[in-house]
């Protein structure tokens, strides 16, 4: 839904998985991670202090874990990695998600033959 111009935050099991996945293939850091989202979706790119609120929150919760890169030269940058209990959450998330899919195929199949 939108209002003024904003659109519906799409809630915080979604963002989870969807930072769960991100990061899964390659470990990032928030601002990373942020742009991944910018590019992937074109109707939601978290305001950059909340990714790291967040991410904090989901490394509070045991699905990430962090640590800082050193750079030389340059700012130093928290990088994040999926713990166990994160990859084991993203499997269950996905699994769920494939069969949400295979319902939705489903609907608009029979919209498309019974109702268009």
């Amino acid at each position: 839904m939108c209002r003024r111009g904003h659109h519906h935050y799409p809630g915080h099991a979604f963002i989870e998985t969807l930072i769960l996945w991100i990061i899964h293939k390659r470990p990032l850091h928030g601002y990373g991670v942020r742009k991944k989202i910018e590019e992937m979706t074109s109707h939601y790119t978290p305001k950059p202090g909340a990714i790291y609120t967040i991410l904090r929150r989901m490394e509070k919760k045991g699905l990430l874990t962090s640590q800082w890169n050193e750079r030389t030269g340059k700012k130093d940058k928290r990088v994040y990695y999926v713990t166990e209990k994160g990859e084991r959450l993203l499997k269950t998330r996905l699994k769920i998600m494939k069969e949400r899919i295979r319902l939705l195929e489903q609907m608009v199949s029979h919209y498309d033959s019974n109702l268009e």
